[in-house]
């Protein structure tokens, strides 16, 4: 059984404090591991030996890289750590490119209260709910064209992804490939050029912004609209930037992670995923190194290093997740796991606002999958299969199925 929270109900802070600092600062990010179901070997000694080190990212900038998951909790929840200020011109660049300012990710409180109430008050779950016979439809319409062996990343779980994000907010079907293409390197960890990056952005924010002006004279029936009944045009766009990467990207690598997941640890999909499956998927279903940057407004003690004011410390949710002192068996996939107090949403006030929407698209993904093609097998022997690098998620490049 899994250990849970103290009796307090609050996680211990700096759970590795027992263990050395060291000087030594590391390449990021790490070699892969042999199987994609795995993360990279080092984190078991990092856990162990080095719970908070520094790490060196492809921008050339150093970072604190927190491992375990109580002070993975401890970091997403401390206000001392800040979105906001990721933003400074005198900030460690984690990716390329500049961060956009005042949008939902590079905001603190009150403004980032401000607009998490703005995206709540029209991300409700009757409109999530509203979302379900369009996707189930439409996951129906990429099945029945899939011929194997077939990859589910092209054929599947991309454009099912990209249709259903841009189905909530009200984008039209002829741009949705040059929204995949945007958001793929507005998220990119790799090291693709700043100018890439922000030339992204921009066009990005530039077609929003069209796209907000013409919801405002003739609304719709979709979020933008709503969000425009209770807000500005300047605010709405950040929102539905963040909603559009962010969302796009969870999705399409969750369902074709999770597939791999089921299919090579479990054997087989479940066409019923009740809610302790799906969970367990969450925390499992996360390869490479899954990322949460903050960065620190003061000094704070975090495991056993003394982070300084300024600097940037990202967190590996995806080591967090597989933390044995936490989760029992934690590189197993079980999806009987009960409790699972992952983190793959963050925690505070920027756990994921869209968590509910994700987890309800994830369900429909899978179980119109395992329901239509109960037969589904990897058609590529589980050593072949290689993850993307550079995303924030790392999915496999290709994942060929057949049934």
């Amino acid at each position: 059984m899994p250990n849970t929270e103290p009796a307090n109900g609050c996680p211990a802070r700096g759970g590795g404090s027992e263990h050395p600092a060291s000087d030594e600062v590391l390449g990021f990010p790490f070699a892969p591991a042999g199987s994609p179901l795995s993360l990279p070997p080092i984190y078991d000694e990092l856990r162990r030996e080095r719970p908070v080190c520094r790490v060196r990212l492809p921008t050339g900038a150093h970072a604190w890289l927190v491992t375990t998951w109580a002070d993975a909790r401890f970091v997403l929840s401390d206000p001392r750590f800040s979105k906001a200020a990721m933003t400074r011109p005198d900030a460690p660049k984690a990716r390329p490119g500049e961060l956009p300012r005042g949008v939902l990710f590079t905001t603190d409180p009150p403004e980032h209260t401000r607009l998490r109430a703005l995206l709540s008050r029209a991300l409700t779950t009757r409109r999530i709910l509203s979302l379900r016979p369009r996707m189930v439809a439409y996951a129906d319409h990429l099945i029945e064209r899939m011929t194997p062996p077939a990859d589910l990343v092209s054929s599947f779980a991309a454009p099912l992804a990209m249709r259903a994000t841009c189905d909530l907010l009200g984008v039209p079907v002829s741009d949705q490939e040059q929204f995949a293409a945007w958001s793929e390197t507005v998220l990119a960890v790799d090291g693709r050029s700043s100018g890439d990056v922000e030339r992204a952005q921009r066009e990005l924010f530039a077609y929003i912004g069209g796209l907000v002006e013409t919801r405002t004279g003739n609304p719709g029936n979709d979020l933008v609209s709503d969000l425009l009944r209770h807000a500005s045009p300047e605010p709405v766009v950040g929102l539905v930037a963040t909603l559009l990467v962010t969302g796009y990207e969870t999705m399409a690598a969750g369902v074709t992670n999770s597939v791999l997941t089921l299919l090579a640890a479990h054997g087989k999909l479940l066409p019923d995923l009740d809610s302790d499956a799906l969970e367990e998927l969450f925390r499992f279903a996360a390869f490479g190194d899954a990322l949460r940057s903050r960065r620190a407004l003061r000094d704070v003690r975090v495991g056993p290093v003394l982070v300084r004011a300024g600097d940037l410390v990202m967190v590996s949710t995806a080591s967090a997740n597989r933390d044995p002192s936490v989760f029992g068996d934690a590189d197993m996939f079980l999806p009987t796991r009960c409790p699972n107090p992952h983190v793959a949403f963050g925690r505070g006030v920027h756990y994921c606002a869209g968590a509910s929407l994700a987890r309800t698209q994830l369900r429909i993904a899978l179980s119109r999958l395992a329901y239509r093609l109960p037969g589904l097998s990897l058609a590529t022997p589980l050593a072949d299969i290689t993850l993307r690098p550079g995303g924030s998620e790392s999915p496999p490049e290709r994942l060929l199925v057949r049934w």
